[in-house]
């Protein structure tokens, strides 16, 4: 399968999607406006924002590239559930808020955002409140260096399933490593989380393959544990392998390629 074809495909089993891409570079709104046409109506996107903004930058002097960013996903806006603003481990709470209160002035409001941090000075009520006075959610990151505390600050709960490194490359496409505890944890407060909260607009879970091998099965089992239906995937999946034998550069051989 060309890569023109991976988001049409991958959206005929799952209703979001996290772009990664939009971390190295700001895509074309052309760009843009394709992937809104490959994609169902009720299919939704999140975007990280760019490492010029967040890893380069640290939040300062932004406001052109964000200016230009916002332009960018604008054909997507209708279709987009929040901009993923992910700090580096570097950037402390010390040297990183005060940007970050700046920064604010500048996001174009007709987007929601989620605040990613990887370093644990951020987690104090000033930040929390902070981020509750500007709907922008912390994300639940899940970790095996750091976790985020499942503190609610917005109308959307985030939750990243990452894990670690540790799981190589070579065996992307089956489980490799037991997280039902960890997902049980999650499930747990998810739910109370909802209990609690009646203003909570979206949910949105997003697994990579590092967390357990195969982020496809890791929804399904994650899906499975919140008593909700499983995505179909399998069967179309065996369906196109066994019509297909491309495995050239550039092109996709089965689902967990994709979500690499």
């Amino acid at each position: 399968m060309g890569n023109k074809d991976y988001l049409s495909y991958y959206s005929k089993f799952f209703k979001f999607v996290e772009v990664d891409s939009t971390y190295y570079h700001i895509p074309s709104r052309s760009t843009v406006r394709g992937w809104k046409d490959k994609t169902p109506d009720d299919f939704k996107f999140s975007f990280k924002f760019p490492k010029v903004v967040t890893h380069e930058k640290k939040l300062e002097e932004v406001a052109k590239p964000l200016s230009i960013l916002f332009y960018s996903l604008e054909p997507l806006i209708d279709k987009t559930l929040t901009l993923l603003i992910q700090l580096p481990p570097f950037l402390s709470e010390k040297k990183g808020f005060n940007p970050l209160q700046e920064m604010i002035r500048h996001l174009d409001k007709r987007y929601k955002y989620s605040l990613e941090v990887r370093h644990s000075s951020w987690f104090n009520d000033n930040v929390y409140s902070f981020l509750r006075e500007n709907n922008i959610s912390l994300v639940w990151s899940v970790r095996d260096k750091l976790q985020s505390p499942s503190i609610v600050t917005s109308d959307q709960v985030y939750v990243r399933f990452i894990g670690d490194r540790s799981i190589s490359e070579t065996d992307f496409g089956k489980v490799v490593k037991d997280r039902r505890k960890e997902m049980l944890e999650y499930v747990k407060q998810v739910r109370d989380t909802q209990d609690k909260n009646s203003n909570i607009y979206d949910v949105l879970i997003s697994f990579n393959n590092h967390f357990a091998g195969f982020g496809p099965q890791s929804v399904n089992d994650f899906l499975k544990l919140m008593n909700m239906s499983e995505v179909d995937w399998k069967t179309e999946l065996e369906n196109y392998e066994n019509n297909s034998s491309q495995t050239d550069d550039g092109f996709q051989s089965n689902l967990s390629d994709f979500t690499k």
